[in-house]
């Protein structure tokens, strides 16, 4: 299995194909998701809990912080740092009981605490590609050990 690739998604189907295919691969995974605002990291977070039998609908935790998915198969979190500031928050949040459990956990806007980054984690980049094709994105992942 390799533990990096660049993808070119044409249409938002691609784009939940190839999250719903990692989650087949990295089903328990931290996943810290980079991307512009509209890059598609919903889309990809929706595509991913797909890939884990969780057919329940999706949306940002942008005011929550963090949503819950259950479904047949199990649950996953998603959380939104938008709006944090800091590690601690995150603690607070309990992101490290969800880690401990076992948990999938995608998380939007990582880049707010920096301090995820040193965590084992899947680190998913997507980018629009062709600014004339509203769809078009590329998806880059990299499973980091962390530190």
């Amino acid at each position: 299995m390799p533990n990096s690739a660049t993808i070119k998604s044409l249409s938002p189907e691609q784009t939940l194909e190839t999250a719903a295919s990692l989650a087949g691969q990295f089903p328990k995974a931290l996943v810290l998701l980079h991307g512009s605002l509209g890059a598609g990291k919903t889309l990809f977070a929706r595509g991913f809990a797909q890939g884990l039998g969780i057919k329940t609908n999706v949306s940002s935790p942008t005011y929550t912080l963090m949503n819950e998915y259950r479904g047949s198969g199990g649950c996953m979190f998603h959380l939104d740092l938008y709006r944090v500031n800091c590690f601690e928050e995150v603690v607070d949040i309990g992101l490290f009981e969800i880690l401990d459990a076992g948990q999938p956990c995608l998380i939007e806007w990582a880049e707010r605490v920096p301090e995820l980054d040193r965590l084992p984690h899947l680190d998913v980049r997507i980018s629009c590609f062709d600014e004339d094709h509203e769809h078009h994105r590329q998806i880059d992942w990299q499973w980091k050990d962390g530190q």
